[in-house]
């Protein structure tokens, strides 16, 4: 249950709140700020996984801060078992990410079918980025403190050097990323980058959806990972303004895929 939960988050946090860092040097890429709507649906499942059905709604909704960049997200998604028993895991996510990338503020509440769960907090890491390790300090559900290192990146730093790297024709990105999902330490997320595709337009009318966009495969390592194997991995298709097309996210025995239904762009912030 822990990596179904921490995947969901990481997928609200890690690709959804994209935004263009102030004075970064990827000043090239355009970032949409949007609302958009994924029904959630099982993809396929090994005849070992227990899971047989996956439903659920994902709601996402990233706003310019002026300052920074404000992403509210929520998620219900029912897991069905072969038993006939099945879970819930409910959750709201809010986010605040300077445009500097140094500072990263997060709030989770999540039901997880035994009791809600709170994780709060506030990361920071020296400017410039990667010029020394950072911190994090956890208020919910206890109080302690982490260190970052050096080159931990906040979720939407992250996903602005994915889409400029894209765009760049690299096919890999590897860092740390603190993503607040989990009251520990960052994971590893390296991923294998695709090239542009313009083809196989989305059946939604929305200028949003539509010109450049780019496979990616992402493999997640948790603090606690032993070996070679990833505790999950994602496969995306994310449009060159920041939103993402489609999501699959690949556990050992089952994958569950996260459709588009609706997009709106959001106006910018007046500053």
């Amino acid at each position: 249950m822990l990596h179904r939960t921490r995947a969901a988050a990481a997928v609200a946090v890690a690709f959804w709140g994209m935004a263009l860092a102030a004075g970064s040097a990827m000043a090239a890429v355009e970032i949409l700020p949007h609302r958009a709507l994924y029904a959630v649906s099982l993809e396929k499942a090994a005849s070992s996984s227990s899971i047989i059905d996956v439903q659920g709604r994902m709601g996402f909704e990233w706003r310019d801060a002026c300052d920074g960049w404000a992403v509210e997200q929520r998620y219900a998604m029912e897991f069905s078992n072969a038993d006939g028993d099945g879970s819930v895991i409910q959750s709201s996510y809010s986010t605040w990410e300077s445009k500097a990338g140094d500072i990263y503020r997060f709030f989770v509440k999540r039901d997880r079918g035994g009791g809600e769960e709170r994780i709060e907090g506030k990361a920071v890491m020296p400017l410039p980025l990667g010029s020394g390790p950072g911190s994090v300090t956890f208020t919910e559900p206890d109080q302690h403190d982490l260190v970052l290192p050096a080159d931990t990146l906040f979720p939407t730093e992250h996903t602005i050097r994915m889409i400029d790297a894209a765009a760049s024709g690299q096919r890999f990105l590897r860092a740390p990323v603190f993503d607040g999902g989990e009251p520990e330490a960052p994971s590893l997320i390296s991923a294998v980058i695709g090239k542009g595709h313009t083809d196989n337009p989305l059946p939604l009318d929305a200028e949003a959806v539509k010109g450049t966009y780019y496979p990616a495969r992402l493999a997640w390592f948790g603090p606690d990972s032993e070996g070679s194997e990833p505790d999950f991995e994602m496969t995306i298709e994310v449009l060159a303004n920041g939103i993402a097309r489609s999501i699959v996210v690949h556990y050992s025995e089952f994958s569950v895929r996260m459709t588009l239904e609706q997009v709106e762009a959001l106006p910018k912030a007046q500053c």
